[in-house]
């Protein structure tokens, strides 16, 4: 039974339906983040001029999926403060109406310079403020793929002769660009703090279908509608990209089995080759109409197998 303190109510919007049939990724991240906040301007963590709050490390797992005409709940309270430099939360999203666990959240908040992008102490908490937050991470709530320990550094120079440029339909390895546009910055230039760059590189294309959001949806041989739907994702963000930058994702699948894998995308500002950052992605092979995990197709495992770099796991 959940027992968190309520944060955030909602109702999902047919227009946050994706191509696979279900309530697209970002909006659950939405969600999470908009009670997280919400809960940080209540304890009285705010930013001071020249300062914002940042998500530096956002881990969610995938429960149940949801649809639209639900009724969502954001449930969930901080669990530590780390060091006065970074807050840590957990969060689940809930359906209302049978209090079923769609999605849960462990997130890390910093205070940063805007300019400079370093991280300023948090001080407006007292302990005591935190002790009167604090919650448990539910033993569901942990990690069941993904580990939360910090991932190995890379350069761009590093990754370049390692990542191929193949592109194959429902390849989640390779390259990808995307433009940072003046609707993804704030009023300083740099990247809105709710939108993931994930998403700016994965914003239609032209000749690509302008209607649905999500990973494409194929046949295998059998003649079944599959794709890859995620169950786990950790996203690290170190520096945000600017106005007019062009964000490379670099990706491999870094370990799988034989209905899932484990992508991992390095995350880079191509023009400096600066390390934005690392967002790791457990997806599941998935029949769309049957709703359950099926094998990965050999066209894909062959791929997969070809261009994994499991040295960077």
């Amino acid at each position: 039974m959940n027992d968190l303190p309520l944060l955030h109510e909602s109702i999902v919007d047919e227009s946050e339906i994706d191509g696979l049939g279900h309530m697209n990724v970002r909006f659950y991240v939405a969600r999470a983040s908009t009670a997280n906040f919400k809960l940080l301007s209540s304890l009285g963590v705010t930013a001071e001029d020249g300062q914002s709050l940042k998500r530096t490390d956002t881990y969610n797992r995938f429960h149940r999926e949801q649809f639209a005409g639900t009724r969502l709940g954001v449930f969930g309270g901080l669990t530590s403060i780390e060091g006065q430099t970074g807050l840590s939360g957990y969060y689940e999203i809930r359906n209302l109406d049978d209090d079923h666990l769609a999605a849960s959240f462990i997130v890390t908040t910093n205070l940063v310079d805007r300019a400079t992008e370093s991280i300023v102490p948090i001080t407006k908490l007292s302990p005591d403020r935190l002790a009167e937050a604090h919650v448990a991470i539910a033993a569901h709530g942990q990690p069941r793929s993904l580990k939360l320990t910090p991932p190995k550094q890379v350069t761009l120079e590093e990754m370049e002769p390692l990542i191929s440029d193949e592109s194959k339909p429902g390849n989640m390895n390779g390259r990808r660009e995307g433009l940072v546009l003046a609707e993804d910055c704030d009023d300083t230039g740099r990247l809105k703090e709710d939108v993931d760059p994930m998403f700016v590189m994965f914003r239609p294309q032209p000749g690509e279908d302008l209607k649905n959001m999500g990973p494409p949806i194929q046949r295998d041989a059998q003649g079944r509608r599959y794709s890859f739907a995620m169950m786990e994702i950790r996203n690290i963000s170190w520096h945000l990209p600017r106005l007019g930058d062009t964000i490379l994702s670099m990706s491999a699948d870094i370990t799988f089995g034989d209905k899932w894998r484990h992508t991992r995308r390095w995350i880079f500002a191509k023009e400096s080759g600066l390390l934005l950052g690392i967002s790791d992605h457990a997806a599941v092979c998935m029949d769309l109409d049957a709703r359950k995990a099926i094998p990965i197709p050999a066209d894909i495992r062959e791929s997969m197998e070809r261009l994994s770099l499991p040295d960077y796991a």
